[in-house]
């Protein structure tokens, strides 16, 4: 004989409560009334393990569903973070190469420019995805003020 493991032999299936009335059903009617009765809770049992089962099976698939999910938006985000950063890169060095050719037929003004905080407002915008209040020109939030909250003009008579 060989050294090995032997092959699992899987329990012998249980009968079902069904199966067992079947088999009671060739009695008489009275033994028929005590099987069901005693099949009852059986039964009961079974439908209660399917239920879970069934419950188990549903709570899992939500799972994978959400992990799924989560996994994607995940994949987007990194997507959308890495084109910011290929598009700012590029950007940048648009404006830097525009610069030095512009600087070097003579305008250094313009060269400045290119070069200067418009790079780094621009490639800041592309690659951390936000703005802060000082890069766009404005030191405080009036400008977004509700017409409602402002006081209104007074009109002054011509005649007085």
């Amino acid at each position: 004989m060989t050294q090995g493991a032997e092959p699992t032999r899987l329990p012998a299936p249980q009968p079902n409560g069904l199966e067992i009335a079947m088999q009671w059903a060739e009695l008489p009617p009275e033994h028929l009334r005590n099987a069901l009765a005693a099949l009852e809770p059986q039964l009961a049992r079974e439908h209660e393990y399917r239920m879970a089962q069934d419950k188990a099976l549903q709570e899992a698939n939500l799972l994978r569903l959400r992990l799924q999910a989560e996994e994607e938006q995940n994949r987007r985000t990194h997507n959308l973070y890495m084109v910011g950063l290929i598009a700012g890169f590029i950007i940048a060095l648009g404006m830097l190469t525009g610069a030095v050719v512009v600087g070097v037929n003579g305008e250094p003004w313009l060269a400045a420019s290119l070069s200067g905080p418009s790079v780094l407002a621009l490639a800041g915008l592309f690659v951390l995805r936000k703005s802060s209040s000082t890069s766009t020109g404005r030191p405080d939030r009036t400008a977004d003020a509700e017409p409602e909250s402002l006081p209104e003009p007074t009109e002054q008579d011509p005649a007085a």
